[in-house]
């Protein structure tokens, strides 16, 4: 697919911006069909927490201290603890750029991703 710079007009507060090809290349080399964000930076509201599947990919994750960080969809990451992935060895299914599926959770340093599992 051909991508190029385009201009977007936010929903929130009217401001043009540019979706960069850099970003619509990142969605892509995540797996995800690329969309035009609805909102600018500056109106981009904080992630709601709770139920409810995200998408993401595993930056890294090292087995030794049992924890990692995802990719959001947005290009933000998330921290994960392995004791919150489910499923077995971590260490030989979590490698980078893995496709995977989790739950926000509030922790006392911000989002935190739960209900880590493989996405197929």
């Amino acid at each position: 697919m051909a991508y190029r710079d385009q201009w977007v007009t936010c929903e929130k507060c009217g401001k043009n911006f540019v979706f960069r090809v850099e970003d619509q290349r990142r969605q892509a080399s995540m797996g995800f069909d690329v969309e035009l964000p609805a909102r600018c930076a500056d109106c981009v509201e904080v992630v709601e927490l709770g139920p409810g599947l995200r998408q993401g990919v595993v930056k890294w994750y090292n087995d030794e201290k049992h924890f990692g960080f995802i990719v959001q969809r947005d290009g933000s990451e998330v921290f994960f603890h392995r004791s919150n992935f489910l499923g077995e060895n971590p260490a030989e299914v979590l490698k980078d750029n893995t496709p995977v599926w989790y739950e926000l959770q509030s922790s006392d340093r911000g989002p935190t991703a739960v209900n880590v599992h493989l996405r197929e």
